[in-house]
């Protein structure tokens, strides 16, 4: 399996660099895609409201502006041994928290995120036989400026 160009940071090809990706906890899961593809919150329009009519009045032509959104990711990073696997973890951990954060996902677009926190704990695992070590593990993310 090659993820090469799929999930960059920065310009770091986070597949080449560290073997880790955008993952699915479930078969046809969509968990990623709905938080990458979720319209933000339209900030408030400023309305008039009159006894008299029903309703409210609003502008001839409402200028709708996003709020910020929080998306919240899963990443799996795997590798060959556990000592790799946690040089890796600690380099995306490094990467994520560097700052502002241009993330492009191949095929959607680029967001620019910063992060925000980590929900849960990761869950390391170990293949029976030792041959492949990984960790899978959620970071939220703040969209401060969403484009759509």
């Amino acid at each position: 399996m090659d993820l090469t160009g799929y999930l960059t940071i920065n310009g770091t090809d986070l597949w080449t660099q560290h073997h880790c990706f955008l993952a699915e906890t479930e078969r046809g899961g969509h968990v990623n895609m709905d938080a990458l593809l979720r319209m933000p919150k339209a900030k408030e329009i400023t309305t008039v409201d009159f006894r008299e009519h029903n309703g409210v009045e609003l502008p001839d032509n409402p200028d709708v502006k996003l709020s910020s959104i929080e998306r919240t990711l899963q990443f799996w990073l795997s590798a060959q041994s556990a000592a790799v696997r946690l040089q890796r973890y600690k380099q995306v951990a490094a990467l994520l928290v560097s700052g502002k954060l241009a993330m492009a996902v191949k095929n959607y677009r680029t967001y620019n995120l910063i992060y925000q926190d980590m929900p849960a704990e990761p869950e390391w695992y170990d293949s029976q036989d030792g041959s492949l070590y990984g960790v899978l593990f959620s970071v939220k993310f703040l969209e401060p400026q969403p484009e759509v």
